[in-house]
């Protein structure tokens, strides 16, 4: 059997800045929640967290790490590990272990019954008249992503400026009917099993870093199930979430591991989450 994908994901759980006054619907929501530190949610909702705590919705992942989404397989594990600056201070929270269920065509949420009633905002799109348009419009332009084709499309061999270049009438009227134009199946649905996925109520703080440097890790447990088994695993035995240096500091860490470990694994880290 295939070796199970297992991922460590950290995602941006940051304070709202001013541009705040200016968001509307269910984003403005979600940053409300954030400055509240009801929980570390992302502020894009990406994974959905706010979605399954606040509507009982479906736990899904849409917009962040394109890279990931694209080649992630059903099966594979998730550990999502919110960092949030705090002064001059990282933190850094676990939030779940999430085993993946499926992979959809975003369009699909709008006439799949699993996702009537419940607010997502990252899906990116919605039914528009004569296709599918852009949505984003509850942010503050600099918090969109402008690249939000890129996102969720199947690049069909392009790299990036290609692909814009191709659809840069898509991106200047902020539709598409294209049926020439393939989305893809990145939209990532987690199982709703409880011994495949877990949420934390209060997610632990598990590590703090200063800029420029790795983090530190102050949860041995989680760290020994975490980035120590994959320093074991790793191709450059990389044991830490964070990156020194400038730019982008936090890509995803990722191992294998035999299915029947894997399973192990989860449950021992899912106990060890539960407890702290």
């Amino acid at each position: 059997m295939e070796a199970t994908d297992i991922y460590l994901v950290p995602y941006h759980s940051y304070e709202p800045d001013h541009r705040f006054s200016l968001a509307s619907g269910r984003f403005a929501e979600v940053e409300r929640a954030i400055a509240a530190r009801e929980w570390p949610y992302d502020n894009g909702d990406d994974p959905s967290f706010f979605a399954l705590r606040h509507d009982d919705g479906l736990l899904t992942w849409g917009v962040c790490r394109r890279d990931v989404r694209t080649k992630i397989r059903e099966g594979s594990i998730c550990v999502f590990v919110a960092f949030t600056k705090d002064g001059e201070l990282i933190r850094y929270r676990m939030s779940a272990v999430a085993t993946v269920a499926e992979k959809l065509d975003r369009r699909q949420i709008f006439v799949d019954r699993r996702f009537q009633g419940k607010t997502y905002i990252n899906i990116l799109i919605r039914p528009g008249i004569d296709g599918w348009k852009y949505d984003e419009n509850d942010r503050h332009e600099d918090h969109r992503h402008s690249d939000w084709l890129w996102r969720m499309s199947d690049h069909m061999n392009m790299n990036k400026k290609q692909f814009a270049d191709r659809y840069a009438e898509i991106y200047k009227v902020e539709c598409f009917s294209d049926p020439g134009m393939m989305i893809a199946r990145n939209y990532v649905l987690f199982s709703e099993e409880t011994d495949k996925t877990y949420i934390s109520c209060q997610p632990p703080l598990v590590a703090i870093a200063e800029n420029g440097e790795h983090e530190r890790w102050v949860s041995a447990d989680l760290r020994t199930l975490t980035v120590d088994t994959a320093a074991e695993l790793h191709h450059m035995h990389r044991n830490f979430l964070r990156s020194k240096g400038r730019g982008y500091t936090h890509r995803q860490l990722t191992f294998k591991l035999p299915p029947n470990r894997a399973i192990e694994w989860r449950q021992s880290l899912i106990s060890a989450l539960r407890r702290s």
